[in-house]
């Protein structure tokens, strides 16, 4: 049996992230605040569940300065939740890269820097990977702008979409107790179809079953999925256009237990905020070849945005907002993939 669960309603909500603690306790993290983005009234809130159907009220995790405040990613080991923040004067410039870490289950936080990036960096975190080998991989978005140009457009009002940054970096770090492998930069650039169209990549990648990767990225503009392969997880190839249908949303991949692959995704060729429907749930056995299951979790005629979750066991558990100003939990059962 699925379950839909609003969490939240806010005038604008945003990246919608949920991942299950040490004590089975859900958590999750949202963009919420203001009435669009990016504003200085964003800020990243916070939401708990023992059930998945009762959520708390939303409370900050990080401290309100007058800045916007954005959350990519959450990663949980044992009993620490890390939370990858990045905060901007309200027209993401002026970037401030951190973590916000908390080991009570997220009572309290500190703040920690991030892996590799320095924290002046404008960089997105898109996915924490606990690999066999005890190593963590996590996917990177990275708009390398100069600070030259970032105070011209700070002076001027302006906003990074008003910058001449040629390319969107995206890539992953190899994380071994303390040593930290930075992979090739895979570049999506900041044109499609020879004109100029800013990229949100959004990486999300998966471990197939011998061991080496595949990646899949939004590119705007293009109505479908693009593909990185990597035999390491450090040299990636140069991306390539799928025949998975996206409309320029966040896609989310996931292993399943057994060598499976899930993929939550929004499958419409059609270009747009108002194309993000349906919201589905494809798994593939085949290390992403084909996509024999396909499960239609909401046919809403509106925005179902970025989905974020995790699996569990023969369940895939994952928020997204709708509209943008709605969170909402699903948990989705899949075993009849198995079949």
């Amino acid at each position: 049996m699925d379950k839909i669960t609003l969490v939240h309603r806010d005038l604008f909500s945003c990246e919608a992230i949920v991942r299950k603690l040490s004590d089975d306790t859900l958590f999750l993290l949202a963009q919420c605040g203001g009435v669009w983005e990016p504003s200085t009234d964003n800020r990243v809130v916070a939401f708990k569940s023992v059930d998945g159907e009762v959520w708390s009220k939303p409370v900050d995790i990080c401290e309100q300065n007058g800045r916007a405040t954005y959350v990519s990613d959450i990663a949980v080991e044992g009993d620490k939740i890390t939370a990858y923040i990045l905060e901007h004067d309200g027209n993401f410039l002026a970037p401030r890269l951190y973590t916000r870490v908390s080991l009570d289950g997220g009572n309290s936080w500190t703040t920690e820097p991030v892996p590799y990036f320095h924290e002046d960096e404008f960089v997105l975190f898109r996915g924490t990977v606990f690999l066999p080998s005890g190593k963590k991989m996590i996917a990177y978005q990275h708009y390398p702008i100069s600070a030259e140009e970032s105070i011209s457009l700070i002076r001027e009002g302006k906003n990074i979409l008003n910058s001449s940054l040629p390319a969107v970096n995206c890539g992953t770090l190899i994380l071994d107790g303390e040593k930290i492998t930075k992979s090739n930069d895979i570049k999506i650039y900041n044109t499609y179809a020879e004109k100029r169209l800013w990229q949100w990549p959004e990486p999300t990648f998966a471990v197939l079953k011998d061991g080496t990767y595949a990646m899949l990225l939004r590119v705007n503009g293009a109505g479908a999925l693009y593909r990185s392969d990597s035999a390491d997880g450090t040299v990636w190839s140069e991306p390539y256009r799928t025949d998975i249908p996206n409309p320029n949303n966040k896609p989310k991949l996931l292993n399943l237990e057994n060598g499976a692959i899930a993929l939550i995704n929004t499958p419409n060729a059609s270009v747009g905020f108002k194309y993000r429907n349906p919201l589905e749930i494809w798994i593939s056995t085949d290390d992403m070849r084909t996509w024999e299951y396909r499960k239609k979790v909401l046919d809403f005629p509106g925005w179902l945005s970025y989905p974020d979750g995790f699996a569990d066991g023969n369940r895939i558990r994952f928020s997204f907002e709708v509209n943008r100003h709605d969170v909402y939990y699903a948990d989705c059962d899949v075993s009849d993939y198995l079949k």
